[in-house]
């Protein structure tokens, strides 16, 4: 029964060796307060999976809709914007069935406060559910 115990744990570890090698680095995220005119990155997340995801929220007892981005780079040097939204919470899907070109590639999610208060916030880039 050890050896079972063994083979399976290999083959889990294995599992998620491989899906951390699909997918690139690791998630990035990132939270605090962000002053009006105020602008935060996370990342850059390598991916050559399938899609990537941005995930953001105002946690604040505001009314804003700060700009939320994504932008992409093939080589991890020059950055073009590929999603941009005004919201006071977001979750964007970036898929590689829609823009085969954008990967593999790297990807920040962007934050750009151009509101009239400050925001405190969540925001992360990484594997998307697709």
């Amino acid at each position: 029964m050890r050896k079972l115990q063994q083979g399976v744990l290999v083959l889990a570890a294995g599992a998620l060796l491989t899906l951390a090698s699909t997918q690139g680095a690791l998630a990035d995220s990132g939270s605090g307060t962000l002053p009006v005119g105020g602008n935060i990155c996370v990342g850059p997340f390598f991916s050559n999976g399938t899609s990537i995801e941005l995930d953001g929220q105002v946690t604040n007892n505001v009314i804003a809709n700060p700009k939320w981005t994504i932008s992409q780079s093939p080589d991890n040097t020059t950055y073009t914007v590929v999603f941009k939204d005004h919201a006071f919470a977001v979750t964007a899907d970036i898929r590689r069935t829609d823009h085969p070109t954008l990967f593999p590639g790297y990807f920040l999610s962007c934050l750009k406060n151009d509101q009239t208060v400050s925001v405190d916030f969540t925001i992360s880039i990484g594997p998307g559910q697709f």
